[in-house]
């Protein structure tokens, strides 16, 4: 199957650049998937995810988890309780919740 071009242009330009409200949803989805596919292969996890949640398609929960455990060592408190209350990890989202945030 082709890539369709606009979701090359999602992974160069950032998911937040473009809007697919004048598509058909099934068609967004589809573009949506192809984007993260193409996202992941770049190491923009942050931008795939984001992808792949507009797509339907299931989060890597292992990933997801490592990368809360990762911001929280850098504190970057607010993005892991976001990540940490989308992977369910709802005693260790309300422990960072009130102890840093």
């Amino acid at each position: 199957m082709d890539v369709h071009p606009i979701a090359k242009m999602i992974a160069e330009k950032g998911i937040d650049s473009v809007s697919l409200d004048m598509f058909p949803e099934e068609q967004a989805r589809e573009i949506y998937s192809q984007a993260a596919d193409i996202l992941l292969r770049l190491n923009k996890t942050d931008q795939a995810f984001i992808a792949m949640e507009r797509a339907g398609r299931p989060l890597p929960l292992d990933q997801l988890k490592r990368m809360a455990d990762n911001l929280i060592a850098l504190g970057k408190y607010r993005q892991a309780y976001d990540l940490l209350v989308k992977t369910n990890q709802i005693e260790m989202a309300e422990f960072v919740k009130h102890n840093f945030l």
